[in-house]
């Protein structure tokens, strides 16, 4: 590869509309297609189902393209999501990989500079997110989908809800084949070089093929100097082959737990359901005894976690008092998007966000203002969408019936939504 250029080299913040994941994050969804990073948006357009296939296509060159001169229509279709986040706040998936590099990653950062002044017609891939050729999961969240749970796919198919047509309660793929061909193309292509291997679900912790990954990253590979990052619901920690998650994070150079829940103790369960929350606290406390761990409660930003996510992060600070080098402060992540809409912010009342704003104003003394700040602009500032309230509120009922659950139980403001 050569330089385009024998200038001086260009700094990334230099750029007017960067993002480090085109140019050096490989991501594979749950169907085994290919794209930039977790929140891309239009991913029906990015069906490339190999590594090759993905880094030769026109979409991502173009994409490319516009970050480094500017962003145009591509950028716009993309990365809709960050885009949408830093409307309302100075957070975003964006950023966070950007920070990631300027303080953990240096080396890295330069690395990626020189790179995107070549003609990058050779892959440059520093991190990978994995997510297991499996939709398996063994909670059924509001919130989700049934390409990211087999459990929300057999409650869908049994409450007559929606479903991806080719979903039921197994893998998404017939056999374990096509697992084993994507761990080869990996092992050949991008393990020898990778900085940071995430893995996902489904539940992370749950599926076989995430530690197949892991064996095969230990033993062929300088796991050593890799950090590794897992986003778990919490619940449980299986073995599988006689080996848990617990034998593998000693075998990287650092592991981040992103521990995901939707508020604490019985707000989390009821969304999050069936999780039981003791069963949660219990592993996150083993996995904060663990020597080069880290851990980061994350929460999406939905229609029920909205308004009560100070909640978490004062858990949180508790935490952080006991661990103080272990825990990281509370962080939400981005909005809720996709097939499970109806459960985004905008299908929230007025009245009802009212009320959740004036309970953020009412605990000023949490530490970290800049997340509260962004949930107060959501609620402020996204139009409320009628279609997408009543949807929501039909699917909360349909699956209290089904469940023997009830929404006002921990919600009563919903009651003259609910009872409609």
């Amino acid at each position: 590869m050569e330089p385009k250029n024998d200038g001086m080299t260009k700094k990334i913040e230099d750029y007017e509309w960067f993002c480090p994941q085109p140019f050096m994050n490989l991501y594979k969804n749950v169907f085994g297609s290919i794209k930039p990073c977790c929140v891309t948006k239009q991913e029906a357009e990015w069906r490339y189902s190999s590594i090759d296939e993905y880094f030769s296509s026109d979409r991502l060159k173009n994409l490319r393209q516009e970050m480094l001169t500017t962003p145009g229509e591509e950028v716009a279709r993309t990365c809709s999501v960050c885009i949408e986040q830093e409307k309302h706040s100075p957070e975003s998936h964006r950023k966070t990989y950007l920070g990631y590099l300027e303080y953990s990653k240096p080396e890295i950062k330069s690395e990626l500079e020189e790179y995107v002044e070549t003609d990058m017609e050779k892959p440059l891939i520093k991190t990978m997110e994995w997510l297991a050729p499996s939709n398996y999961c063994n909670l059924k969240c509001h919130m989700c989908g049934s390409g990211n749970s087999s459990s929300i796919a057999r409650e869908n198919q049994e409450i007559g809800q929606p479903n991806f047509p080719i979903l039921g309660n197994k893998s998404l793929y017939k056999d374990d084949d096509v697992a084993e061909d994507d761990i080869n193309e990996f092992e050949d292509k991008v393990l020898d070089n990778l900085v940071e291997l995430k893995l996902t679900g489904g539940e992370t912790l749950a599926i076989k093929y995430n530690y197949d990954l892991l064996e095969t990253t230990v033993n062929n590979f300088n796991s050593e100097e890799m950090d590794l990052r897992i986003t778990t619901n919490g619940t449980l920690t299986p073995k599988f082959n006689g080996k848990d998650i617990f034998d593998y994070i000693p075998k990287f150079r650092s592991t981040l737990i992103n521990v995901s829940i939707e508020g604490w103790a019985d707000r989390n369960c009821y969304i999050r359901y069936p999780s039981k929350w003791n069963d949660i606290m219990n592993n996150v406390r083993k996995f904060a005894e663990m020597d080069k761990v880290n851990i980061l409660f994350v929460s999406t930003v939905n229609s029920l976690s909205v308004g009560y996510l100070w909640e978490v992060a004062a858990g949180c600070e508790e935490f952080i008092k006991e661990y103080p080098d272990i825990f990281h402060p509370f962080a939400t992540g981005s909005l809720v998007w996709g097939s499970w809409e109806k459960y985004t912010v905008s299908a929230i009342p007025l009245d009802l966000r009212d009320f959740y704003v004036e309970k953020y104003y009412d605990n000023p003394n949490l530490r970290y203002v800049k997340d509260y700040q962004k949930l107060i602009n959501f609620l402020t500032d996204m139009p409320f969408d009628e279609k997408k309230h009543k949807s929501m509120m039909k699917d909360v009922k349909a699956r209290d019936m089904y469940r023997g659950t009830c929404l006002l139980d921990l919600w009563p403001e919903w009651k003259p939504y609910y009872e409609i």
